[in-house]
């Protein structure tokens, strides 16, 4: 068996570009990603859907930047699932083929969890014990209900848990909402959400919003590629059922429009039944579900 290769995954500094290689007996074709590695004989380019592309100097024609792939609300899963991923991305990744693997403070799923979409170019169980070389822990896949990874890890025995809603809609929201803002979380913020200081580290990962609204509620909203996900949306306990959590949900909102996002993302657990209305009222409609996967 080959060791599996672990590379570099790409961040919002790594080109995106577009390169066309004509191969011996003079067919081109081209090969589109993010440009990982270059030097005086090779270029390799890595896809976001699955290995890297090693190409020979001698054989590059010609390289264009192009910007990031566009993705829509009519996107598949696996293209929603890649964008939201860069707004909770764990302290340490690495990419498989088409798998990101992420590591954090083993605290939440998504830092501490391979996101399995596209191709690792591996058999699944090859590719599994990979992801557990590199974590140094057991495998925990996340991985889209009903799609191949998800099928391939039932059958090799995996159990599903934490199956996750992801809701979205568009950004447009009419009014405002009076709200403090800033882009670490402050002293308040940290209380009302009751998190450690392993939890913070993971949850401020990527660069974001935190946003309260007097010491009863909190928000998170992390913008990449014009798409907002709204997360870390707590009420004080004492404050429940007065409509905070409606109000910070529109705070959110508000934000994310400002920062220029054209939608709007969020991920609630299925069994979340009183969220989930919240949601369902304030136009989200689901787009897939997702679900954790490890060995019994």
């Amino acid at each position: 068996m080959a060791e599996p290769r672990f590379l570099p995954a790409p961040d919002a500094e790594t080109q995106r570009i577009s390169l066309r290689r004509r191969r011996d007996g003079g067919a081109l074709s081209d090969v589109v990603g993010h440009l990982i590695a270059a030097n005086d004989e090779w270029m390799v380019v890595l896809p976001e859907d699955r290995a890297e592309v090693w190409i020979p100097r001698g054989e590059v024609e010609s390289v264009r930047k192009v910007p990031e792939r566009v993705v829509l609300p009519a996107s598949d899963a696996d293209g929603l699932e890649r964008v939201f991923d860069r707004t909770w991305p764990g302290l340490r990744r690495a990419r498989l083929g088409g798998w990101i693997l992420r590591a954090g403070r083993g605290v939440t799923g998504r830092a501490n969890s391979a996101l399995a979409v596209g191709d690792p170019e591996l058999p699944f169980e090859e590719a599994a014990a990979a992801v557990e070389r590199w974590s140094k822990a057991p495998a925990k896949l996340q991985a889209v209900v009903g799609g191949r990874p998800f099928e391939e890890a039932l059958a090799a025995g995996f159990v599903a848990a934490k199956e996750t809603v992801v809701m979205i809609r568009d950004a447009t929201q009419p009014g405002s909402v009076g709200y403090a803002s800033g882009e670490a979380p402050d002293e308040a913020w940290i209380r009302l959400s009751g998190m450690g200081e392993d939890q913070l580290a993971e949850v401020t990962a990527a660069p974001a919003s935190y946003l309260r609204i007097s010491d009863v509620a909190i928000g998170r909203v992390c913008v990449a590629d014009r798409w907002a996900v709204l997360s870390c949306i707590e009420v004080a306990e004492s404050a429940r059922g007065l409509g905070h959590g409606r109000a910070m949900l529109h705070a959110l909102i508000v934000e994310a429009s400002r920062l220029g996002a054209r939608h709007l993302g969020l991920q609630v657990e299925a069994s979340n039944t009183i969220a989930r209305t919240l949601y369902d009222a304030e136009g989200f409609t689901e787009h897939h579900r997702y679900a954790y996967l490890s060995r019994p």
